[in-house]
């Protein structure tokens, strides 16, 4: 029972961690829910030692948050993976802002369609570009990203670089 407890403290703590993740990788509200709820019994799985998946369980070799991260980011792949095979695929591109916080500010209305321009371009990297961004932007070093990806830190610096350079070009297209 004490198990569980600390699960689910655990699950609370990093669920903004997962629910960003999420954003990254799914535009639909819905769907960023299911795939929140698919990350948190992954992470569960995985601090129990009882995925079936094949899935390593946590074995202390990276902090918490890294595991975490890299648990939910999997995840994340394997749903836009399964959705591109779907073929459901729509291109409104539009940022779901009804989780944020409305302000009169114009400076923060400003800040969230800044925000909202970022999701947007973000979700239209392949997916090696999303992640290695995405985990930048959640504060990870490149050297933490190479061991959550399973690749060689020069690989995440030319994905980086990259990942920049076509969300500039983005960016840039849009409106």
């Amino acid at each position: 029972m004490k198990e569980i407890v600390q699960i689910e403290k655990l699950l609370c703590e990093y669920a903004p961690l997962m629910a960003r993740i999420a954003a990254t990788f799914e535009a639909n509200k819905s769907l960023q829910d299911e795939l929140i709820q698919e990350m948190s019994l992954a992470v569960w799985r995985a601090f129990e030692g009882a995925s079936k998946e094949g899935g390593s369980s946590f074995r202390g070799e990276a902090s918490v948050k890294t595991f975490v991260a890299k648990v939910a980011h999997n995840k994340a792949v394997d749903h836009v993976i399964k959705e591109q095979r779907r073929q459901e695929f729509t291109h409104e591109g539009e940022f779901d802002s009804s989780h944020t916080t409305s302000t009169s500010s114009s400076r923060d209305a400003t800040l969230q369609e800044n925000a909202m321009d970022l999701m947007t371009g973000l979700r239209q990297l392949e997916i090696k570009y999303r992640q290695v961004l995405a985990l930048l932007l959640e504060g990870f070093s490149q050297l933490e990203i190479a061991s959550m990806l399973g690749i060689k830190e020069s690989a995440v610096a030319k994905r980086v670089s990259r990942a920049r350079q076509q969300l500039t070009q983005i960016m840039g297209q849009q409106p």
